[in-house]
């Protein structure tokens, strides 16, 4: 589906405006072509200028040591060879590039590699600041190899990646509430002491377990007189740790260390090193990555997240060969812990039986004989993890958060059983799940449920994995008769051996009487912001695109239409002259019927506009368990070409009013 037209033209307006001049009242360049006559790349030994001759709007520049909106800057290359950029201008039509262009520097000058990083990267022999090769090993080449981290050795870090809030990156609630509404990022300074992440996961069964493909990954960085530097790289992509295939490349590397407090490197041919289930997590693995710490044990490499999960930072952590062999060890004095907080399981010694048989009808709770739980029909599963820091139980899936590849999303089948306790005359308590039968017990001191002969609530298949909630011994994480409750399968464990992460499935308390009248759904009054025109239709947007979209929904987050039940809009033609014809309307959305345009108005549920008075325009949810919008959206589309007298393609008339909206 498009993005809205009113949306696209602000955003598009507001990149002009940032990327012209405060003088520029043009609102920029009109060139939809770049020359090289538009910028001059001139070369004086190592050092390498880059000019921007055309005024009025940003330079778009990627060279070898990252990108630059510069109009004029230098940057120094300490190794000869043919070295690749690109040249582009923000024009009026967005970014505009030249063909990528190439440019010689003809000798070496060794001078420029003073700083130790160079070293710590590429010299397995480097292993201080006072250790540093001399000019002939130099020329003769050096190498080093780097691995993913695979346990804690004191660098606090515990496995591969580590994720760090973009607007608190050093984790100590130094933030506005402003930042953290926009996830803004902040600066990441360089050494370990400067940043702290927000959640290290160590190995988990849904991230990067301590099997997987990817450890057997590597990045080898060398530097010689002839071929400069070079990486080398393999990807683990399947089968297993120490048994797996994947992708062999190699290309070369730049550190750009003009910012001693923040180094960065660039990749050509290859890239910073990461699993391949989060190559669609971040866009750039190549150009300006952050590099966060490097010592002679420890490089730590930070990207951008850039999926629909939105800004976070995503940090790479890696181990020199040297230490993952244990010919060499890190320092006492140059140990960083983690200082987490050990996991406080959940303390449920207060739930008794009658809590799990306490059911609720219109707002009493009733102790039954006989309670039903069904499978949450929008998280059905999660992992629950220990933020060490912030001393609690999170969830690491929001909803909308299932995808192909580390969680996949649930089919119908997740849905179709239903959990159904009974207190036996024996004094036991039975269960039923689907072919799942027998006796289960509550252990108040451990805070589970045991299952005499086992339970599988879901099985989830997926492109890269399967999830699989199976077990006989159950940890309570909530209850709550109104909401349900959570039961966990240990996942992961601290270096203490503490349970540190659950797999869950969340189950909802089947009401008594599910008979409800319709819920009203409250709604912004004034529609103009969410109106445009698409495929020559009349759009209202009730909400659009996504978990940062907006429309007239208040609470978008809060709309759910229960399986069976529909979604109904009311309103009415502001001027019933203005049309040749009475158009037909539908809802569309891309969940439950995800036909649009003009097909959509062939379905059995588009109506025909009453132009004189009211028009009830429906969606039902027939699909296997309740739908919400904030993931996709939900607009209401009218015809106007060949119904509007005063249609034009791409102009938006403003034609409805009294909107309602409810669920029933």
């Amino acid at each position: 589906m498009k993005l809205k037209h009113i949306f696209s033209l602000v955003a598009g307006t507001l990149l002009m405006l940032a990327a012209c001049s405060p003088d520029d009242y043009s609102f920029g360049s009109g060139k939809n072509t770049v020359t090289k006559d538009d910028y001059s790349v001139s070369v004086d030994g190592n050092k390498v200028t880059f000019t921007s001759n055309v005024s009025g709007c940003t330079p778009l520049w990627e060279t070898p040591n990252g990108k630059s909106q510069e109009k004029q800057f230098t940057i120094e290359l300490p190794f000869a060879g043919t070295y690749e950029f690109t040249f582009g201008i923000e024009s009026r039509q967005g970014p505009v590039f030249a063909d990528p262009d190439q440019f010689v520097i003809t000798q070496n000058d060794f001078t420029l590699l003073s700083d130790e990083k160079y070293f710590f990267l590429a010299d397995r022999n480097c292993m201080s600041k006072e250790a540093m090769p001399t000019e002939e090993q130099i020329k003769a080449g050096l190498n080093k190899r780097w691995y993913p981290n695979d346990k804690d050795y004191g660098l606090g870090c515990t496995g591969p990646v580590m994720y760090m809030t973009p607007y608190d990156p050093t984790n100590t609630g130094s933030y506005t509430p402003e930042e953290q509404a926009n996830l803004v990022y902040k600066d990441v300074p360089f050494g370990r002491a400067n940043w702290n992440p927000n959640w290290d996961p160590g190995f988990q069964s849904w991230l990067i377990p301590e099997d997987d493909p990817y450890m057997d990954s590597w990045m080898e960085f060398s530097m010689d007189a002839v071929n400069g530097c070079v990486a080398k790289m393999y990807r683990g992509e399947s089968g297993s740790k120490y048994a797996s295939t994947g992708t062999n490349m190699q290309g070369k590397f730049t550190l750009n260390l003009s910012d001693k407090d923040h180094p960065k490197i660039s990749f050509s041919d290859c890239y910073a090193m990461h699993n391949l289930g989060f190559d669609a997590v971040c866009s750039n693995y190549t150009s300006d990555i952050i590099i966060a710490e490097l010592t002679p044990y420890y490089l730590c490499l930070i990207t951008k997240r850039t999926n629909s999960e939105g800004n976070w930072y995503i940090v790479w952590n890696f181990i020199s060969e040297e230490l993952k062999n244990g010919t060499v060890e890190v320092p006492k004095e140059e140990q960083t812990g983690l200082n987490l907080s050990d996991p406080t399981q959940p303390d449920m010694s207060w739930l008794t039986l009658d809590d799990i048989f306490t059911v609720s009808a219109n707002g009493v709770d009733y102790v039954g004989k006989q309670v039903t739980y069904t499978v949450n029909e929008e998280l059905p599963y999660n992992w629950k993890w220990w933020d060490g820091q912030g001393s609690q139980w999170k969830d690491v899936l929001a909803e909308g958060g299932y995808n192909s590849s580390w969680a996949p999303t649930p089919g119908d089948d997740v849905y179709a059983n239903e959990l159904v306790l009974s207190k036996n005359s024996d004094g036991t308590i039975g269960y039923e799940y689907g072919s799942y039968s027998g006796t289960v017990t509550l252990n108040n001191e451990k805070g589970t449920l045991n299952f005499s002969k086992g339970i599988t609530f879901l099985t989830v298949n997926g492109d890269m994995r399967t999830v699989e909630v199976s077990g006989t011994e159950f940890q309570i994480m909530s209850m709550d008769a109104a909401a349900g409750m959570t039961l966990g399968l240990p996942e992961t464990k601290d270096q203490k051996g503490n349970v540190n992460s659950y797999l869950v499935v969340n189950l909802d308390t089947k009401p008594i009487s599910t008979a409800t009248g319709p819920v009203v759904v409250p709604l912004n009054n004034d529609y103009t912001e969410y109106e445009w025109q698409e495929n020559g239709c009349f759009r209202l947007s009730f909400h659009h695109y996504g978990e940062g979209g907006t429309g007239i929904f208040k609470d978008a987050a809060s709309v759910k239409v229960p399986k069976g039940k529909s979604i109904k809009v009311t309103f009415t033609i502001k001027d019933p002259s203005a049309w040749s014809a009475a158009p037909k309307c539908a809802l569309i959305d891309n969940n439950i019927k995800t036909t649009w345009e003009q097909a959509c108005f062939d379905l059995d549920d588009a109506v025909t506009v009453n132009l004189n008075g009211t028009t009830t325009v429906s969606l039902l949810n027939n699909t296997s368990k309740a739908q919400s919008f904030t993931a996709t959206c939900l607009d209401l589309s009218i015809q106007l070409n060949g119904y509007y007298i005063d249609y034009a393609e791409g102009v938006c008339p403003d034609i409805v009013d009294n909107v309602t909206c409810v669920i029933e």
